[in-house]
């Protein structure tokens, strides 16, 4: 009985094995399979121009042309010839079990749904499982991903090579993950690329470990992937790319040029052995406040051995330097170096955690309108650049959000108006910053200068002399960088004479008085402290002794007017002036001893 049985079995597998290819084949030439295929075009359409099977479960197609599309995501794939095997019987337990799938001359398009739709029906259905394994294709010539979030559409063309790919998904939002997918890529044309140069080879092997994809957008999704990619030749863009774990160092780079990579992920941190060169003519850098863009390098790698085992290097030859959120360079130069530390490098995001490095380097910059630095002048002051353009260099770092820095500017023949009057000068500032909190931009300032030489002031009446010069050193102050800054210091004023100042203060139209010979006395030395706060600069107090000539004030300075105690001994003669709106007016004869109620001159020495 059993031989009978098992002899009629196998009958009826012969059978089914002979009648599958005639009714299969039939319902490929007569358009039936066509129609079962599209039977749902909201979520599947397939074409092709030729293809036939022998065995259930095993296709040999050409022209394949297929969209699949999910609440999700949208998937499309072109094929010219291609084999595929099908487990049937798995089809029952809703799972696609693909064992084994060959491909010539391939197109494969994603793109994320931009408005996600399912019916309440479908939410109802169970999921379908999909399952590859032994995937491989040639002519791999074009790749189209689209709509994801933080990252421009591209589109790459080429000629690519899938060697092995083993992969599954969950559809309905369930977990998807690769085994391993091994392929290489040599892309002649990039979206956004200028595609000059050698065409970009790409060789990866990787894996993505399981999640939902639906979870992560953008370029989270590399926190799943592991294994190695290498890259040379000519590529689109290498970013925007956040280099370090602290936002406010805005560390980014993008651009076109040529890449050489060769890159160690997992679970997407770049791990040590990774090394990345590109090279662009229009490299585009942010860093802290700031935007750079000219020709230079990038370089990258981690290596344990270092505090901090990732390093970014970046090396502009000549630049442009404009503030964030404009584009219009204000500073050009050349030999532009910054420099970028972390303990790690995550390629989907860096966690802020403060712990991250910044410096960079200006060999040589130059301003060619120096009112920019208007903005940074407290309006109070009365004082502004009217013309002229200057030059810097130096630079600054930031660790673990302490920072310091040394930044020169200088300028040559610049013009400026005080008060109703013309400066015409040449000036060197020299800013030493340290014990600095850059989250706060507070700065403490040492051994910092201000210097002007071969001033004249001029004024519609009159002119001083053209060779004066006056220097003021901070001894010591603090700084808070923010526009326009704010300075509390105790300075060292040292000048030729007080002429100028004298000239500030004094109508010019009127002729000269007694008070005039003070500008007989040279090399004038003195101390001050200054505070700028809101919209006034307190100077109290101001003591200059020198050469018989002694100066004790205290006086405030707003945006239109100044107002004070001044008290001036020269030789023998000495007077008490009352400053008010900018008029001096003399009170007395004599008045130190008054003065001194006033003004309390120990705070110079005191210690801040």
């Amino acid at each position: 009985m059993r031989s009978k049985r098992s002899r009629r079995n196998s009958i009826i597998v012969i059978l089914v094995l002979l009648a599958y290819p005639v009714i299969a084949n039939v319902m490929i030439l007569t358009g039936a399979a066509h129609v079962l295929a599209n039977i749902k075009p909201q979520k599947l359409t397939m074409s092709w121009q030729s293809a036939w099977t022998i065995l259930p479960g095993h296709f040999t197609v050409s022209g394949l042309e297929l969209q699949s599309t999910t609440p999700r995501n949208q998937f499309g794939l072109i094929v010219d010839a291609g084999a595929v095997s099908v487990s049937v019987f798995s089809l029952f337990s809703k799972t696609v079990d693909i064992t084994q799938a060959e491909a010539v001359g391939v197109e494969v398009q994603y793109a994320k749904v931009t408005e996600e739709t399912q019916s309440d029906s479908s939410a109802t259905k169970p999921p379908w499982t999909i399952k590859l394994d032994g995937i491989s294709a040639t002519g791999v010539r074009k790749v189209t991903i689209q709509n994801l979030t933080g990252v421009d559409d591209m589109a790459f063309l080429g000629s690519g090579t899938l060697d092995d790919l083993k992969m599954s998904i969950v559809t309905k939002g369930g977990l998807m993950q690769i085994d391993r997918a091994v392929g290489t890529m040599v892309i002649n044309n990039q979206t956004g690329a200028k595609n000059h140069g050698t065409p970009l080879r790409i060789d990866a092997d990787l894996s993505i470990a399981s999640h939902r994809p639906h979870q992560f957008k953008g370029k989270d999704k590399l926190r799943f992937f592991t294994g190695t990619v290498n890259a040379r030749g000519n590529f689109a863009s290498i970013g925007p790319v956040s280099f370090l774990p602290d936002k406010e160092l805005n560390l980014t780079t993008t651009g076109e040029g040529d890449l050489e990579a060769h890159l160690m992920i997992e679970n997407g941190e770049l791990m040590p052995g990774s090394h990345l060169t590109f090279e662009s003519e229009s490299l585009k850098t942010t860093f802290l406040q700031f935007e750079a863009t000219g020709n230079g390098t990038l370089k990258a790698s981690v290596d344990p051995e270092r505090k901090r085992p990732v390093e970014i290097q970046i090396d502009l030859d000549e630049f442009q330097i404009a503030e964030s959120g404009s584009h219009a360079p204000y500073l050009s130069g050349s030999d532009l170096d910054i420099e970028g530390h972390a303990h790690r490098l995550l390629l989907y995001s860096q966690k802020a955690d403060g712990t991250g490095a910044l410096s960079f380097h200006i060999e040589q910059g130059r301003v060619e309108d120096v009112r920019h630095y208007n903005k940074f002048i407290p309006p109070n002051t009365g004082l502004r650049f009217l013309s002229g353009s200057a030059t810097t260099h130096g630079g600054f770092s930031i660790d673990n959000g302490v920072a310091h820095g040394l930044i020169e500017i200088a300028g040559t023949d610049v013009t400026l108006s005080a008060r109703n009057r013309e400066i015409e000068a040449d000036f060197h500032l020299s800013a030493n910053l340290s014990e600095g909190d850059w989250r706060t931009r507070v700065f403490r300032l040492n051994n910092s200068s201000l210097r002007l030489d071969n001033a004249q002031v001029s004024s519609e009446a009159r002119e001083t002399d053209e060779d004066w010069w006056g220097e003021v050193e901070i001894e010591r102050g603090r700084l808070v960088w923010q526009k326009p800054f704010e300075v509390s210091a105790r300075m060292h004023l040292a000048m030729r004479d007080v002429e100028p100042l004298l000239h500030m203060f004094r109508d010019p139209t009127k002729k000269k008085s007694k008070v005039d010979e003070f500008l007989n006395v040279k090399n004038v030395d003195g101390r001050m402290l200054v505070q700028s706060r809101e919209e006034e600069i307190h100077i109290d107090p101001l003591h200059i002794d020198s050469d018989g000539l002694e100066v004790i004030s205290r006086f405030s300075l707003s945006r239109d007017t100044a107002d004070g105690s001044l008290y001036v001994k020269f030789k023998k003669v000495s007077a008490h002036f009352e400053i008010v709106d900018k008029s001096p007016r003399m009170i007395a004869f004599g008045g130190r001893k008054k003065i001194l109620q006033e003004v309390d001159l120990s705070r110079l020495d005191a210690q801040q």
